[in-house]
């Protein structure tokens, strides 16, 4: 077993003293200990807050644990839903029904067109170039959208 001096440390140990940048060192039973002093320049003294934490993560990521989450997701959205004003979808009469097939028949790839159709409780307008007729699938490409011709209420060529 080493000494002990009457202060407690063993033989030897650095007490007290400075070293290197004010730096001191002390053996202890779990091996030798390292302590620099709080002025030491590594934590900023001056007003303010530091921009880093102690741990030497920066504030912001610590501040991120604290943002709020959505403990009900599609909640919002969900309401949002039912808030919209739905529009009625409207029926073609035969002779509209007849001049939109014409019309339908007629559209080929490239052409453009305006077209108003049906989406999800509402009537959207749209110009654009038809990228695809499929009349086994019943529904017209115009750009990336699809368009069933059930939802389709007018279309014009130019």
């Amino acid at each position: 077993m080493p000494s002990r001096t009457p202060g407690g440390h063993r033989a030897g140990a650095d007490r007290g003293g400075a070293g290197a940048g004010g730096t001191r060192r002390l053996d202890s039973p779990w091996g030798e200990l390292e302590f620099s002093p709080v002025g030491d320049g590594s934590r900023p003294t001056g007003p303010g807050r530091p921009a880093r934490r102690a741990d030497g993560r920066p504030r912001a990521s610590r501040a991120a644990q604290f943002m709020p989450f959505a403990a009900l997701t599609g909640y919002y959205d969900l309401v949002r839903e039912q808030e919209r004003i739905v529009e009625p979808r409207h029926e073609l009469t035969e002779e509209e029904a007849e001049a939109l097939s014409r019309t339908i028949v007629q559209v080929r790839r490239g052409d453009l067109v305006r077209i108003t159709y049906y989406d999800r409780g509402g009537y959207i307008t749209r110009a654009g170039v038809v990228e695809g007729v499929d009349p086994v699938r019943r529904s017209l490409r115009l750009g990336q959208r699809t368009v069933p011709f059930d939802d389709i209420w007018t279309i014009r060529r130019s």
